[in-house]
């Protein structure tokens, strides 16, 4: 079931993707600016945002698994119909639907897990989950470069939206029927604890700061750095997998460490993000490998952190778990939004990378100082 989540974030996510790995095929194809092309990614993430708190409630009453479905076919509609229609309009719309759609699997996947693993080993489930995510990261960065040179970018999202689909049928067979009346949901116990809104700002600012990662990092190596779309594919996908596996680990110890230290735990690698960002920015002076360093480190900090929160969210909120999680997703897609378009932006008006990785520093540190007032939120004993 954990495995069936984790295939269902990474391909939820595809269309958020995708755009950052094909960037010199969509510009050459459709005649599109660098914030043009962020625009694609943050609205994907953006919908997720504006979609969350409903998507929750819906999943609350059509249960997990009727949600998770929901949201692949989604997917896979607007990926192929984006291929088809061939035009920058049909991306907008994928990126749109699909957003929406990826608020779903959030809220239904969190569920899921939340009901079926016991306390003990819930940080690492949850970020076993929330690894399907750089998972998908991985290949995609690996491969779409090097295929974008070979085949359009409209073949690529055909393949993805087969294999969302596919991800569908998947999941009408592993993933549980769980719904908001089996935890609790529909009683007073369900009220979210007072600043539970913290982690949404929280959120906001630590996902925002290392979107860049996913959908900057190649483009920033091929156009900065010097490196081929190939080798710079490679660096960075190799980053998001060791992340991934990091993710995993780090999870094990905060399991360990219980629910009180996890909160303390985020806040030390939102700060440890901060300034992976300086130095992937400083590889413009010293160089690809101080940049692939920063890269690898920002990759490590910010997935293990995400991967954290979502068990500090249960913690703080568990009889409401898809409420919870919709309003924390709130804020985590908005930072997601904000930052792809605004980033891409900075590099076209100044002619460099400088400003975007500094500004994204900047964004870490306010994430590591809202993440610390979260500890003051919800009963932890």
């Amino acid at each position: 079931m954990v495995a069936a989540s984790m295939m269902v974030l990474g391909f939820g996510s595809s269309l958020g993707f995708f755009p950052g790995y094909f960037v010199a095929a969509l510009r050459d194809d459709l005649g599109i600016s660098r914030a043009q092309v962020g625009l694609l990614v943050s609205l994907h993430f953006g919908c997720t945002g504006l979609g969350s708190i409903i998507g929750a409630r819906i999943t609350e009453r059509v249960g997990t698994r009727t949600a998770v479905i929901a949201d692949q076919l989604i997917v896979a509609v607007a990926a192929w119909t984006a291929a088809v229609l061939d035009s920058y309009a049909a991306l907008v719309g994928a990126a749109v639907f699909a957003g929406f759609g990826y608020a779903l699997a959030n809220a239904a996947t969190n569920e899921a897990v939340a009901a079926a693993v016991p306390e003990s080993r819930r940080t690492l489930a949850l970020s076993a989950k929330t690894s399907g995510v750089p998972m998908v990261a991985l290949i995609s960065a690996t491969l779409v470069p090097w295929a974008s040179d070979r085949w359009s970018w409209n073949l690529i999202l055909m393949i993805a939206g087969t294999a969302a689909g596919a991800s569908a049928l998947i999941s009408s067979a592993v993933i549980p029927d769980i719904r908001a009346s089996q935890r609790g949901a529909q009683t007073g116990a369900s009220v979210l604890p007072k600043g539970f809104w913290w982690f949404a700002v929280s959120a906001c600012f630590v996902v925002g700061s290392g979107q860049p990662l996913f959908s900057w990092t190649v483009p920033y190596l091929d156009e900065a750095l010097g490196t081929s779309k190939p080798v710079a594919g490679a660096i960075s996908g190799l980053a998001a997998g060791v992340g991934a596996i990091c993710m995993s680990l780090t999870a094990l110890r905060a399991d360990y460490l219980g629910r009180a230290r996890r909160v303390p735990l985020i806040v030390g690698l939102s700060s440890v993000l901060a300034a992976s960002n300086l130095v992937i920015m400083s590889g413009l002076s010293l160089g690809v490998a101080i940049a692939a360093i920063g890269m690898f480190v920002g990759f490590i900090a910010q997935l293990a952190a995400i991967g954290i929160m979502h068990a500090a969210v249960v913690d703080r909120a568990p009889h409401a778990v898809a409420r919870a999680t919709g309003v924390t997703m709130t804020g985590y897609y908005l930072g997601a939004l904000a930052t792809p378009v605004s980033f891409g932006a900075l590099v076209d008006l100044l002619g460099t990378y400088t400003w975007a990785w500094l500004a994204m520093a900047l964004c870490s540190g306010v994430g590591a100082a809202c993440f610390a007032r979260t500890n003051r939120v919800g009963d932890v004993q």
